[in-house]
């Protein structure tokens, strides 16, 4: 005997009206075929369901433990087929998420929060790799999506979707002469000692910094190395040396550290993009679709003011207000800053 949706909501019915005809009316049919249906029913349990009496029917207790175990298997049904459809239109299921350690400061938990607040169905399993295990992860479907800096060594494969773009500022500590700047032109650090990114961590920011200096006409004094951008502002807060680091880490704020913008800074700009597989899962499709609306949100304001509106340093070094104009400042080492 097959149990279809059918058969079972015949019966539900029945149980609940506890009458042929109020039940034969509910599910629109005539009285003859739901009794001759709930007869087959009963023949292929080998079950009595059902006391008949002049006035209606009654439940025996197995008919009674039938009816709620039926209710619950239709309303499961009901639910498996409504879910199935959610997934089928990528507002429900998992999307595996990865990233580069650079972006989780700003753009992933924005993309969290917008996913949250969206796509409430989507649950987003979040992970932290290098661009290239990123790229490769995606590419053999380990992972369904990833947030990197561009260019990646290999793209082979993957779908590419520009998400945001993000300026590189310098970091140094509250103490520092710049601490106070506004903006600061590539050339006047020339003489400052720097940790930098190890490789592989940020491969992108790195090289496109050490490009950069060349141009201005100096090499990258390394001083130390760090594995990710926590130990790049530890370097920093401790006054050891300075070092550039994407934007929106400026909007985390930090009591030992100062932020300071680059001048001509068009040459220290990266891009964050998405990398997805062709023909991704729909919930992979919806939260692209989601980025490319929500661009703005994701790529937010700047976080480094103009030199006219920035604070003064609240801590350690400060500026002398009586200085005379175009004075030079002498930094921890004695060198001029103009």
């Amino acid at each position: 005997m097959e149990l279809t949706p059918r058969l079972l909501e015949q019966f539900v019915v029945l149980a609940e009206e506890q009458h042929f005809g109020h039940a034969a009316r509910r599910l629109s049919m005539s009285q003859p075929p739901l009794s001759q249906a709930i007869q087959r029913l009963e023949r292929g349990l080998g079950v009595l369901l059902l006391e008949r009496t002049s006035r209606g029917v009654r439940l025996t207790v197995a008919g009674a433990a039938f009816a709620a175990d039926a209710k619950r298997m239709l309303e499961a049904q009901e639910a498996a087929v409504a879910r199935v459809r959610r997934i089928s239109k990528g507002v429900e299921g998992t999307v595996r998420l990865g990233y580069v350690s650079s972006l989780g400061y700003w753009h992933l938990p924005r993309l969290l929060a917008m996913a949250a607040r969206e796509l409430p169905g989507v649950r987003l399993d979040v992970r932290q790799r290098s661009s290239a295990e990123l790229s490769e992860q995606v590419r053999q479907g380990v992972a369904d999506l990833a947030l990197v800096r561009l260019p990646v060594s290999d793209l082979a494969g993957l779908e590419v979707r520009e998400a945001a773009e993000e300026s590189t500022v310098l970091a140094v500590p509250c103490d520092h002469p710049l601490a106070g700047a506004g903006s600061v032109p590539l050339a006047r650090l020339r003489d400052e000692e720097f940790v930098t990114a190890a490789q592989p961590a940020m491969p992108r920011i790195r090289a496109l910094i050490e490009d950069a200096c060349r141009k201005a006409g100096f090499e990258l004094r390394t001083r130390a190395q760090a594995e990710d951008l926590t130990s790049m502002l530890g370097y920093t807060a401790a006054g050891v040396c300075v070092c550039f680091v994407p934007e929106r880490v400026a909007a985390l704020g930090h009591p030992m550290i100062r932020f300071v913008a680059i001048e001509g800074g068009d040459r220290l700009v990266t891009t964050v993009a998405a990398l997805s597989r062709p023909n991704a899962d729909p919930a992979v499709a919806t939260l692209l679709e989601l980025m490319e609306r929500h661009r703005p949100e994701i790529e937010g304001p700047a976080t480094v003011r103009p030199q006219e509106e920035a604070d003064a340093p609240d801590c350690g070094h400060q500026m002398s207000s009586d200085a005379p104009s175009g004075s030079a400042v002498r930094d921890r080492r004695g060198a001029s800053v103009e």
